[in-house]
């Protein structure tokens, strides 16, 4: 038991490390443990940021911990679902400050272009248009795809409920 304690522990905090070195480009000493540009107004959004990825990136591994195996850590069933929401959070701030560190590599040395060049020629011109969407527009399939998301996680959690159950009464 003590080897996956040291697995996960070791797991998570090189996987942590990882996140705020290589894909945030934050933890350099020399900027305060931030990085050398940094766009959000206040630097505590950042350590806090830090803190809660290595928070969560510990109470996801301990998920992994498989079901009545007798561990003093396990996390209980019933927090399952939270457990699940939590990651979704850990992720989703993952990837804006992924998307921060890509925006200020991009803009370091003025990298925008409109177009990327295919490694063959096909022969015509190209003329891509940019549709351009209404931030309503945006607002409201984002609400549709949560609600989707939010309404299959519900269902399986229910059928899982109902399953579980049945399985109780031995009626299976």
């Amino acid at each position: 038991q003590m080897f996956w304690v040291g697995a996960f522990v070791t797991s998570s905090l090189y996987s942590w490390c990882w996140d705020v070195y290589m894909d945030w480009g934050l933890g350099r000493p020399k900027y305060m443990f931030l990085g050398p540009r940094l766009m959000y107004p206040k630097r505590l959004h950042y350590y806090g940021v830090i803190f809660i990825d290595l928070f969560l990136r510990f109470m996801w591994v301990l998920t992994l911990i498989p079901p009545q195996s007798g561990a003093s850590f396990e996390v209980p069933n019933y927090l399952s679902a939270f457990t699940m929401s939590v990651e979704l959070l850990r992720r989703t701030l993952w990837g804006f400050f992924r998307l921060e560190n890509e925006h200020r590599h991009n803009t370091a040395g003025y990298r925008r272009v409109d177009f990327v060049p295919l490694h063959f020629s096909t022969g015509h011109d190209h003329k891509y248009k940019q549709k351009e969407r209404a931030g309503w527009n945006v607002l409201a399939e984002v609400a549709a795809v949560t609600t989707a998301v939010l309404s299959v996680s519900a269902a399986s959690v229910i059928v899982a409920h109902k399953a579980s159950q049945i399985e109780s009464r031995g009626e299976l």
